[in-house]
């Protein structure tokens, strides 16, 4: 069903069981069932040429309201809204070249214009004939119509030959829930409203309906969110952190978040439970070998709340990190990210984007619970 719209009292009217129905209960029960989409297991025969993408076919596929199309690789959008995409792609490698095959996975979201991915996650593969999981997530506003999907590329030299897919259920999985009903990702904010208690005797007046009834289901519409979407450069020698700054040209937000000049921290307008996506793409400079890790740190008031890492091999070769994490901010708190690379001889500095539209870097957060005080309850 669409998203109820959630509209005002006026001055005496009748307040009937229509009007509550449609302006109270719809609302409720579109933000306790929202959509949402599982795929899991891809479907059998799937390979990967070296320079080709595959579009993922998904054997099962399970769905709030998402329509899947007839081979089940693009699952139309049902309502406009700020979604959480993540997808993962579970290969078989053949021969791998001597420092490591690339494979990449991409969330794509395809409009009337095309279709571009909205996360991009490249990793090595080392070992031959041996399993790797390539995952991507982000936090995206996608609009009606649109549709989504996930493929898979290879980047191989001689003498590595296709990937197969690999068709378990739990192997291969994508998935999609949308986090807030709204009309853009910075669409005007609505503060987070309280619902107040009911008394006996009060007079039930349209401020009074308004105040208790419509303005908190509004504010859940609109929760505190951002979006970053390309780092700025940045470089350091191995065993050296360094803050990763964020480009104010792609930055968007509703709430009153506010990117530092120098665009390494986002302030927090608003205490709460937040859900971020933080994806980083680098590249690694010097000699190739079975050496050289990265990390990729969330940070918060400038203390390590979550770390990831990764392995590249190859030289001049950008790889990437992706994954999220539920984070309780207190209004003013400062999110931050770094990152760290380590390895003998060996440099690190950032990568933007490729010649496609692919989207390798992204810092994102939407609350989840604005009435929160803490994680614990």
């Amino acid at each position: 069903m669409a998203v109820p719209p959630i509209a005002a009292w006026a001055p005496r009217e009748i307040v009937t069981a229509e009007k509550l129905n449609t302006q109270m209960r719809e609302p409720l029960r579109y933000l306790s069932d929202m959509p949402r989409l599982s795929c899991r297991g891809a479907a059998p025969g799937q390979t990967v040429l070296p320079g080709s993408s595959t579009y993922i076919r998904w054997a099962i596929a399970e769905t709030k309201t998402f329509v899947a199309d007839g081979e089940r690789r693009w699952f139309t959008v049902p309502d406009s809204g700020v979604y959480v995409l993540s997808g993962s792609v579970s290969v078989k490698s053949g021969p791998a070249q001597p420092y490591g095959d690339g494979v990449i996975i991409y969330v794509y979201r395809r409009t009337t214009a095309g279709a571009v991915s909205v996360a991009t996650v490249r990793e090595i593969v080392q070992q031959s004939n041996d399993i790797q999981i390539i995952s991507a997530v982000t936090i995206a506003h996608l609009t009606a119509g649109d549709s989504i999907g996930v493929a898979v590329y290879l980047e191989a030299g001689s003498p590595s030959s296709s990937y197969t897919v690999q068709a378990g259920e739990w192997e291969t999985v994508f998935g999609a829930w949308m986090a807030a009903p709204s009309a853009s990702f910075s669409a005007p904010p609505s503060a987070y409203v309280s619902a107040g208690d009911w008394r006996d005797g009060e007079r039930v007046t349209p401020a009074l309906m308004r105040a208790r009834l419509s303005d908190p289901l509004t504010s859940l519409y609109n929760p505190s969110r951002f979006s970053l979407r390309s780092t700025l450069p940045y470089s350091a020698p191995s065993n050296q952190t360094a803050r990763v700054g964020w480009s104010n040209a792609g930055f968007e937000e509703s709430g009153g978040w506010v990117l530092s000049r120098d665009g390494a921290t986002l302030t927090a307008p608003a205490t709460g439970v937040y859900l971020v996506a933080l994806s980083v793409a680098t590249q690694r400079d010097g000699p190739e070998g079975a050496f050289g890790s990265y990390q990729v740190h969330l940070l918060r008031n400038g203390n390590l709340i979550s770390l990831r890492q990764r392995q590249n091999t190859r030289s001049t070769y950008p790889t990437a990190i992706s994954g999220t994490e539920p984070v309780f901010l207190t209004k003013g708190d400062q999110l931050s990210a770094a990152f760290l690379g380590t390895g003998t001889g060996l440099a690190w500095q950032a990568f933007g984007s490729d010649i496609r539209d692919e989207r390798w870097n992204g810092f994102s957060a939407v609350m989840l619970a604005p009435a929160a005080t803490g994680m614990k309850g």
